[in-house]
């Protein structure tokens, strides 16, 4: 979920002094028009030297017509194909070098933009279920494309925290990890409002977005689990993964608190890495 869409709620609740009821149209991000993604541009884009790595493009056509572009990053030395679903607004042409990250553990990466951002069009309804179906596809589609039968995880940042955990109990998935992740839609409402929009507004979220729920997903999971998040995120703060490590039933589980970065940053910090690369190892 987008913290400039918060703020955006708080702003009208100050001006509008009364209840305002969160759709998902409020709160997930949808750019205007679809941008192209350049692989030529993105590769030359690294700072280190990818040449040795794949990247292509690749496209989804789903059942309601909606086109979904994203990437294939194939490092030669892999030792785990990962599933990545970005937070509300994160494109991949703007966030592509987060691959050189990945790139360190070393990984390949399957990665699509969500409907409506980036290189992925949209409809005129926006829709959760849609978004569930999508991520169904875009974890098929990537299951076929581990031609090394590698293990598979999914790695959900923030908003794709909800996005993962609509597919830990419907697909065979080897590992999750969640990335400044949620604990509920509503949690992370109430989080991100201002003290002085609750003083004086009502909000009030819809059933649609209500009924995400991570904690309810991770109790039932019982398959590894790595938390990451930044010791300074106010928007999904440590309290939100210490509860769903603390619910977890996992017997592989870890909550790896990143220290001095915030919100959505934790892949950047060598604290995160090395936290992969031992998960990875305790993967059966």
């Amino acid at each position: 979920m987008s913290t400039r869409n918060m703020r955006v709620i708080g702003l009208c609740l100050l001006l509008n002094g009364c209840a305002i009821n969160v759709t998902p149209e409020k709160i997930i991000y949808q750019d205007k028009q679809v941008v192209s993604l350049d692989v030529e541009k993105m590769q030359s884009s690294f700072d280190t030297d990818l040449s040795m790595a794949k990247l292509s493009k690749v496209s989804i056509n789903t059942a309601d017509g909606v086109i979904l572009n994203g990437i294939s990053f194939i490092h030669p030395q892999a030792k785990v194909s990962i599933v990545l679903f970005g937070g509300s607004g994160m494109k991949i042409s703007s966030s592509v070098k987060i691959l050189e990250r990945f790139a360190l553990i070393p990984a390949n990466v399957t990665w699509f933009d969500y409907r409506g951002v980036g290189a992925s069009t949209k409809k005129e309804s926006l829709s959760i279920d849609d978004f569930k179906k999508d991520a169904l596809n875009v974890f098929d589609f990537a299951n076929k494309l581990n031609k090394q039968d590698l293990p598979i995880i999914i790695h959900g940042i923030s908003m794709g925290s909800i996005i993962v955990s609509e597919l830990i109990n419907e697909r065979n998935i080897d590992g999750v990890v969640l990335d400044g992740a949620i604990g509920s839609v509503t949690d992370l409402i109430t989080q991100t409002t201002p003290l002085w929009t609750k003083l004086f507004s009502t909000v009030t979220v819809s059933p649609e977005l209500a009924s995400l729920n991570n904690i309810d997903k991770i109790r039932e999971y019982q398959k590894p689990l790595l938390l990451l998040v930044g010791e300074n995120d106010e928007t999904t703060p440590v309290k939100f993964s210490q509860a769903l490590y603390d619910v977890s039933s996992s017997k592989v589980k870890i909550l790896t608190i990143i220290p001095d970065i915030d919100h959505g940053r934790t892949m950047k910090k060598e604290e995160a890495i090395l936290a992969y690369q031992e998960f990875i190892k305790q993967i059966p």
